[in-house]
């Protein structure tokens, strides 16, 4: 058999065609995005100068590059496999950079469909349910967004802090979704404001993406002392300077403790403490983080365990802990915790902040209809249709995954409008193929032919298998400038600055776009009969009887794109 290509997408795709006939291979990356991104692709038109055709591409699968580009926590770079050969690929800064460069008056915008008439309610205006909003509007649908508090944007907009993500990025997103139709209602709590019953009467369908804004107490005495994390972080997004005190004191060891951290540092607290049960290197929070509030002078406390908030007329004078010798979690995932008798001691404290997870708060639902719960408190439903148990009530995002991060939220709200279509348009979901924009620009439902099967997952490329790595030179991963530690707890402003486009473009080229093939030539160029000759669209197999299996096309290839296809006749 000659040799096969895996080719790279001819239109972007907002779903399905996991592995369509010309693409059955793909790179790790792609395969750990969860918000689906074709990342190749995107990495591709930013390689050759075409930001404008990179935003575009990103915006086939998400609406919130800008946001994803700075706050993703990009499991994408860790599958990288050009960690194996010098430093991996900064695939989170390049998508910043298709948002941040484009041109944005030459960014094609996509076209709606037809208008069906049909109405969705989404509950919630963070990452999922704008993104269910934006492809429930291009598929023809009129999408309401209901939103509890003043501003649109959920966590992006509100619980992240500026110098992490400028409030402007989820504006201008929100903003561009908003332009193509949708309409939301801030200020309006769904059980309150609004009855759910209401909702159910009023409109064709409904999703639940109401995020995960509950935050978790830790059952200790005097924990009513605290003070809530978010309320805090949204005063100081929208200007203000709550009284903190001169010492603060975080309890918990993920990202968002760190973000509370750095927020109140920069409020103008003298001392900022975060104390943890895990050791060091053991801490939630991804290291970038631990390592920016070291050089910030967050001062860690870890293997802590917490016994009880201290005050004195009504204010927090401390938090009373024990040392850590181990812990674990029990066959029922309960928390079993070794302290070390007689280490009692008080870490001071003028005010305490809780970081210690959240969870979706859904007691709107609770009687309005017959709804199921998991263990964990989070809305039942379908992991393929996003269904819950009621007819025409969906759901996405933390609402049921739990906390989860940006780019879970963004996957999962695209795949609920889908979803959605097909519930109002009276289709069975296993019957889409794909769902991608023509080169006008218009949406496009590919259903599958009679007799077709859907597609088996694309092969993901190991670096094992690019057997050409000397194509490319070694060169390490183009640095992002950023304002240093010194300037940077002087205010809020934005500490990564993100790439110039000369910057971009050369992160990109340091790209093995595994299992894509770049149309380099080289399978032709060291063919020895010239079975292989350049189409327009890449390598073609000209003379399929000729070809001697020498696999010189395969080992030369630096894209592991070339694959053979033996009949079992062949392998015995």
């Amino acid at each position: 058999m000659p040799p096969k290509f895996s080719k790279e997408l001819e239109h972007p795709v907002s779903y399905g065609a996991e592995a369509p006939k010309n693409q059955p291979r793909t790179s790790p990356c792609e395969a750990n995005c969860p918000a689906g991104h074709a990342i190749q692709r995107t990495i591709y038109f930013i390689q050759n100068n075409q930001f404008e055709e990179a935003l575009e591409n990103v915006r086939a699968k998400n609406p919130f590059p800008g946001v994803c580009g700075r706050a993703c926590f990009h499991p994408c770079e860790t599958a990288c496999n050009r960690h194996l050969y010098d430093e991996g690929i900064s695939v989170r800064a390049l998508e910043r950079a298709a948002f941040d460069l484009a041109e944005r008056k030459m960014v094609k915008r996509p076209k709606c469909r037809a208008r069906t008439g049909k109405k969705v309610a989404i509950v919630g205006s963070g990452p999922a349910g704008m993104t269910a909003a934006y492809f429930l509007t291009l598929l023809g649908h009129d999408a309401t967004v209901f939103e509890a508090m003043p501003v649109p944007g959920g966590m992006p907009r509100i619980g992240i802090p500026d110098y992490r993500l400028p409030k402007d990025v989820p504006d201008r997103e929100v903003d561009d979704i908003i332009e193509m139709g949708v309409k939301i209602r801030t200020n309006t709590r769904i059980g309150e404001d609004v009855p759910f019953d209401e909702i159910m009467k009023d409109y064709d369908a409904c999703l639940i993406a109401t995020g995960a804004w509950k935050e978790k107490k830790l059952d200790i005495s005097g924990n009513d002392l605290a003070t809530p994390g978010f309320d805090f972080l949204f005063q100081a997004k929208e200007g203000k300077k709550p009284h903190l005190g001169k010492k603060v004191l975080i309890i918990g060891g993920g990202g968002v403790a760190f973000d509370y951290a750095g927020t109140t540092k920069r409020l103008g607290a003298e001392e900022v403490h975060i104390a943890c049960l895990e050791p060091r290197d053991k801490m939630v929070a991804p290291e970038e983080d631990v390592v920016q509030g070291e050089q910030e002078g967050i001062i860690l406390h870890n293997s802590k365990a917490f016994t009880r908030i201290v005050g004195e007329k009504g204010g927090v004078t401390g938090v009373e802990c024990l040392n850590v010798r181990s812990f674990n979690l029990d066959q029922n995932g309960h928390l079993e915790v070794e302290t070390i008798p007689g280490s009692e001691h008080i870490l001071p404290a003028d005010t305490v902040i809780f970081a210690v997870g959240e969870e979706p708060d859904l007691g709107f639902l609770k009687g309005a209809a017959d709804f199921k719960f998991t263990k964990r408190g989070t809305l039942e439903a379908d992991l393929d249709t996003f269904a819950s148990s009621v007819d025409g009530v969906f759901a996405a995002g933390d609402a049921v995954t739990g906390p989860a991060s940006i780019a879970d939220a963004v996957g999962t709200g695209r795949k609920a409008a889908v979803s959605i279509d097909c519930y109002l348009s009276g289709k069975d979901l296993q019957v889409i193929e794909s769902v991608y924009f023509d080169a006008r620009g218009e949406i496009i439902l590919k259903e599958f032919q009679p007799e077709a099967k859907r597609s088996e997952s694309p092969h993901v490329v190991r670096y094992d298998e690019i057997l050409n790595p000397d194509y490319y030179e070694k060169q390490d991963t183009v640095e992002m400038t950023h304002l240093s530690s010194r300037e940077s707890i002087k205010g809020f402003e934005e500490i990564n600055k993100g790439y110039t486009r000369e910057e971009a473009v050369r992160e990109a080229t340091r790209c093995f776009h595994c299992g894509h093939c770049v149309m380099c030539g080289t399978c032709v160029d060291i063919c020895p009969l010239d079975v292989l000759v350049m189409g327009e669209d890449g390598p073609q197999v000209a003379h399929p009887k000729e070809c001697w299996h020498c696999g010189g096309c395969r080992v030369n290839c630096p894209c592991g794109a070339v694959f053979y296809e033996f009949p079992l006749s062949m392998l015995i």
